[in-house]
């Protein structure tokens, strides 16, 4: 099996990343939440993903695990510091979500993904925004092996990390690599919960 390794990701490598993040989470409750009712959802999903896949190369942590074929079997999108990240203007996360739901339901929705920012911890803390394992590799160990990765290189620098989780099922995994609940919140105002989870070194 592959072991993990950061990237610093080209363009072809941006699209293959975003076609994993896209196929794992296509059943998300909170993805399915948030494009209920759109045509081809699978397909909104990977659009919309592939704009944090972009802001993520350009700024974040990018770790992964290499299939057989040249692609990636797993991929963990991490963000390490305080600083921002470079989202592109154009589409953007908002406009891509009024071109898919409309503006009504967009800024309903929108309201309800502030939520995430509501309940972060206080800094400093390691992020884990986009942990994915393609279908075809799941139940591996893949998803573990890029969690401890990052596990590890927070613990070199005194950090704890954090994550949320909107997928009930993953909470059982979760807690198998170390991590706690910080307690839960729900998307506003009919999406599903957002599990609180946390790691210390």
């Amino acid at each position: 099996m592959n072991t993990p390794r950061t990237l610093h990701p080209t363009a072809t490598d941006t699209v293959a990343i975003r076609s994993v993040i896209g196929a794992a989470f296509a059943d998300d409750p909170m993805m399915q939440w948030v494009f209920r009712g759109v045509t081809m959802p699978e397909q909104a999903i990977a659009a919309w993903v592939g704009l944090f896949v972009d802001a993520f190369a350009g700024g974040g942590v990018v770790d992964v695990v290499p299939d057989e074929e040249g692609g990636f079997a797993g991929v963990a999108l991490w963000r390490t510091g305080a600083g921002s990240l470079p989202f592109p203007e154009l589409p953007n996360l908002g406009g891509l979500m009024v071109a898919f739901l409309g503006a009504e339901r967009a800024t309903a929705v929108g309201t309800g993904l502030g939520a995430f920012a509501a309940n972060k911890p206080e800094p400093p803390f390691h992020y884990l925004q986009f942990l994915a394992v393609h279908p075809a590799h799941q139940g591996q160990g893949i998803g573990a092996q890029l969690v401890r990765f990052g596990q590890q290189r927070a613990a070199a620098e005194g950090q704890g990390v954090y994550l949320e989780s909107t997928n009930a099922r993953n909470l059982t995994f979760y807690s198998s690599v170390g991590f706690t609940s910080l307690g839960d919140f729900t998307l506003q105002p009919d999406g599903p919960p957002a599990f609180r989870l946390w790691w210390q070194p």
